[in-house]
């Protein structure tokens, strides 16, 4: 027997030095017994091996199709959007609840944004629900024009001293309509009537009528009502708003709360202010007058319109709840703020204007210069007073506006204003005679809208490179629909 048969010694090793391992025997073939009831011939049944080494009946797993998986996600994520979505409407539909009230004006009209124009009357409520012996009364009324169409908006302010016929009472101011409202809901409007709901309704009328506006086809289609705590309350929501103070501002005799006065002030430039301060810098008049108040109040609105506008479409959506609930109790409105459709249309018109482009009229001696006075009432001539409503229907925009330019003088330089005029002139804007600022030493060029003409103001201060301000320059009689008062920049 050679050594390379012989049986292995105990702790021997399987092989020598220079010896190959011996291969190892086959794996036996698996084999199964067919289960009873089958025919069995004695032998064995041999299971082929399938390549890889899997056996028959052990199916491999099955991958899941990656566009299968895709499309289970987009409808988990599309689930979620709709249950977020019916969260959303559920909870501005409660609040709305509780700031939508009737429209109680005969054949009152339908509000319906997205087919067109929509006039909404902003009534400024001076509420003081400790003393009710004080009444009621408007101190601001401003209409605005929302066109869903060519997503554009203007504001027009309606001073509080306008002479009108109020029912009622007869020829009055305009903002004794509201108080005459809410204090004979039931007698002008019917059974079941509510003050608020009385006051909206007298005072959309009466603006109508002084307006004109059933003559030009329109009407105040819905009347939003807000008091001041209410308006202190929309600005604190949004953290507060951005106002460019154009001139220096002192009220000795602004009215408290408790029937007293205070010293308000505000100095020239941009400054942020919370709801209290931008309230105060909306309602003081005793530095200039009830039109340099609705000058500001337009101002405020569209700092309002600017903060909103900063959210995003998405963002505003969004907040619109949270917005709403922190005004309860301070608001009310014949808007159905809740409907589909007005929800479209809101969103819409926000989301696609540009705040410094809203268009800004107002009824004032400039607007308006034949006019006159009675006492403190102010009587309009009912010519001027389409003119003016014609602007406010009038998309914004530099050939609508019909705007005039003058230049006035800040430096020392002579003759610089006739030049810049010249200039100014030659790129197609129409100019006023020139004329000196009461001040010498400006050291920048401002230019100053201050009948409302955002169009052309603007261009007018890229033109420039100078900076926009709403309003008149202190000191300065304005002559004319924009002012520039030249700084030492221009006389470099």
């Amino acid at each position: 027997m050679s050594d390379t048969n012989r049986p292995r010694r105990p702790g021997e090793p399987a092989y020598g030095a220079g010896e190959r391992p011996r291969p190892a025997a086959p794996a036996p073939e698996r084999r199964r017994v067919p289960p009873a009831g089958d025919a069995y011939t004695g032998d064995t049944v041999v299971m082929p091996r399938r390549e890889g080494g899997q056996p028959p009946g052990l199916r491999p797993a099955r991958r899941r199709a990656p566009g299968k998986i895709i499309v289970r996600v987009l409808l988990a994520l599309v689930v979620l959007a709709l249950a977020a979505a019916l969260i959303f409407y559920l909870r501005l539909r409660a609040v709305s609840s509780q700031i939508v009230v009737r429209d109680v004006r005969p054949n009152a009209p339908v509000v319906a944004p997205l087919l067109g124009g929509m006039n909404v009357l902003i009534v400024g409520v001076d509420e003081r629900p400790d003393h009710p012996e004080e009444g009621v009364r408007s101190d601001t009324l401003i209409v605005a024009h929302l066109d869903a169409n060519g997503r554009w908006a203007s504001l027009l302010s309606i001073p509080r001293d306008s002479r009108v016929n109020v029912r009622g009472i007869g020829e009055t101011k305009i903002n004794a309509a509201y108080g005459q409202g809410y204090a004979a809901a039931e007698a002008l409007y019917g059974s079941g009537t509510t003050p608020q709901e009385g006051g909206m309704a007298l005072a959309a009328q009466t603006a109508e009528q002084l307006l004109q506006l059933r003559q030009r086809g329109q009407t105040i289609g819905a009347v939003a009502q807000i008091n001041f705590d209410g308006f202190a309350k929309l600005i604190d929501a949004l953290g507060g708003v951005t106002i460019d103070v154009p001139n220096a501002i002192v009220d000795d005799a602004y009215p408290t709360p408790d029937f007293g006065i205070m010293r308000v002030e505000f100095q020239p430039g941009v400054q942020e202010m919370n709801g209290e301060r931008a309230l105060i810098y909306a309602r003081t008049r005793h530095a200039d007058s009830d039109f340099g108040r609705a000058e500001r109040q337009q101002q405020v609105l569209r700092a309002i319109a600017a903060k909103l506008r900063a959210r995003g479409a998405l963002g505003q959506l969004l907040f619109a709840p949270t917005l709403l609930s922190s005004l309860e109790g301070a608001v009310k409105t014949t808007l159905p703020i809740a409907r589909l459709d007005v929800l479209a249309g809101l969103g819409w018109v926000g989301s696609g204007i540009r705040p410094d482009e809203i268009g800004q009229t107002r009824l004032s001696p400039e607007s308006a210069p034949n006019y006159r006075e009675e006492g403190s009432d102010l009587i309009w001539d009912p010519n001027d007073v389409q003119k003016v409503v014609d602007a406010f229907l009038t998309r914004p925009s530099e050939a609508a506006e019909a705007a005039t330019v003058q230049v006035l003088n800040g430096t020392e330089a002579p003759g610089l204003a006739g030049r810049k005029s010249l200039e100014i002139e030659k790129a197609g804007f129409t100019m006023a005679p020139a004329g000196n600022a009461p001040s010498s030493d400006v050291p920048k060029t401002i230019v100053y809208d201050v009948t409302g003409k955002p169009r052309t103001s603007q261009r007018l201060a890229q033109l420039l490179k100078a900076e926009l301000r709403q309003g008149a320059p202190e000191g300065a009689a304005a002559g004319a629909d924009i002012v520039v008062v030249l700084g030492a920049d221009a006389a470099r």
